[in-house]
């Protein structure tokens, strides 16, 4: 019963939909000559200008006051009033959007309703790039690149993006630097290495790229001459050390097999002795007793000529381990060269790809934190514009005209930037870069 009287009251209000009307013409009128900055909204065709998203639109139900205002069109293309689900108006003129509205409406909430939509508001032009301001601007009818960009500020990185780009240039050259240092490092490593592999009493760093010097170079090859020579006296030291033992173990030899010699020859005796003794026994001339204190004696002569030979066999043994120990050490030694060589190159063959990389960068950023600017005011400008649905790049120019919703994108031409051949940019000589402010129509370079 409720929602009755709530209808009636509507179709009744609807009876001055004429003066209402005439009202509303009237405010239009007003707020056009009051703000003109309105008028690009009010000039749109409302057959021809489809909605999306970013506009900003007036819905105006008449007698409906709580049902009418401004309404952004969200992301997804809708908007939303009282006492409706959201609403997709993309890709309407303001003509279906007044009947997609009407429509929706009149399914069960007001009887003949009267909407009137136009736009509040035009989907803000988008500046991005080499521009001094980037951000979203409001569009206006007739402007064109150029206008937006003043509305950007002008052409040109700020004085914020001119310092970031001499912090990212001062990074790059200390890139080039480190990498630089590090292949310099990595040649003179190999070349002790490859000594140190051949067993090499010394070895001589390669020359520098134009017989360049450098404090930090000199250090490198200081240090790595101390390292050929630290690790050939430790290993010599280890080498003597077991070499050391083998005169020693050659004296107990000598010793024990002339100690093993004339065991024998006692042995010899003895057993001559017993065999004389056997015979007087037969004769009867001799007792049982003496012949075995010496069998007792032979035995005994005969077990110290078996130990003094096993420890000559031993200490035989020992002098066999030290020559194989030495051989180990070396060997051991040999293998953790061959390893580091490996590493060496391998690290090497890497710095051949990033090195060269690196300086193309360094001199891309230099030319662009200084030397950009002395050539010239060319841009490069293009459009990103929605059409039917689909999202096209356009390429333009200053006078390009554009259109509510284009995302501007302005690039500074840079300089051609040479192909670099590590040789002929002797990447073993450390070159030193200095920033110099240079005041040419106020903007900053970086010379070397």
């Amino acid at each position: 019963m409720a929602q009755d009287q709530a209808l009636n009251s509507t179709t009744s209000g609807n009876t001055g939909v004429a003066a209402a009307f005439r009202r509303f013409s009237q405010a239009v009128c007003l707020a056009v000559l009051l703000f003109p900055a309105a008028l690009s909204a009010e000039s749109v065709d409302g057959h021809i200008y489809r909605l999306a998203p970013g506009d900003r639109i007036t819905v105006t139900v008449f007698g409906q006051p709580e049902l009418s205002g401004d309404v952004l069109i969200d992301d997804a293309g809708a908007i939303t009033i009282p006492l409706t689900d959201p609403i997709e108006v993309k890709d309407l003129t303001l003509l279906e959007c007044q009947k997609r509205i009407g429509d929706r409406l009149a399914d069960g909430i007001l009887r003949k309703p009267s909407v009137s939509v136009r736009i509040a508001e035009l989907r803000p032009l988008y500046v991005l790039g080499d521009v001094r301001l980037p951000g979203a601007y409001p569009f206006r009818y007739g402007s064109t690149v150029q206008s937006a960009v003043a509305l950007a500020g002008g052409f040109g990185p700020g004085e914020l993006l001119r310092n970031t780009a001499v912090s990212e240039f001062m990074l790059a050259e200390e890139r080039v630097r480190q990498l630089t240092l590090q292949k310099r490092t990595l040649l003179v490593r190999k070349a002790r290495l490859e000594a140190q592999r051949d067993g090499q009493d010394s070895f001589s760093p390669p020359a520098l790229a134009n017989g360049a010097e450098d404090k930090d170079i000199i250090e490198i090859e200081a240090n790595e001459k101390e390292i050929f020579s630290t690790q050939g006296a430790i290993l010599q030291a280890q080498i003597d050390l077991l070499r050391s033992q083998k005169p020693r173990l050659q004296e107990q030899i000598a010793a024990n097999t002339g100690q093993g010699n004339t065991g024998k020859k006692q042995l010899d005796l003895i057993r001559q002795q017993i065999e004389r003794y056997e015979k007087l026994i037969k004769q009867g001339l001799a007792t049982q007793n003496n012949d075995f204190q010496f069998r007792l004696l032979e035995s005994n002569q005969e077990a110290n000529v078996l130990r003094l030979l096993s420890d000559v066999s031993r200490l035989q043994m020992q002098s066999g381990d030290l020559d194989s120990k030495i051989q180990e050490v070396e060997a051991a030694f040999k293998r953790q060269v061959a390893t580091q060589l490996q590493e060496a190159r391998d690290r090497l063959n890497e710095l051949e790809v990033t090195l060269p990389s690196a300086i193309r960068i360094r001199d891309a950023k230099l030319q662009y934190a200084g030397g950009a600017a002395a050539q010239g005011d060319e841009h490069s400008i293009s459009i990103t514009r929605t059409r039917n649905g689909h999202t096209v790049i356009l390429n333009a120019n200053k006078t390009t005209a554009v259109e509510p919703g284009d995302v501007i994108d302005v690039k500074k031409e840079m300089p051609h930037v040479l192909p670099h051949d590590e040789a002929a940019a002797g990447p073993l000589k450390l070159r030193s870069y200095k920033t110099e402010e240079i005041h040419a129509g106020g903007t900053s370079a970086i010379s070397r």
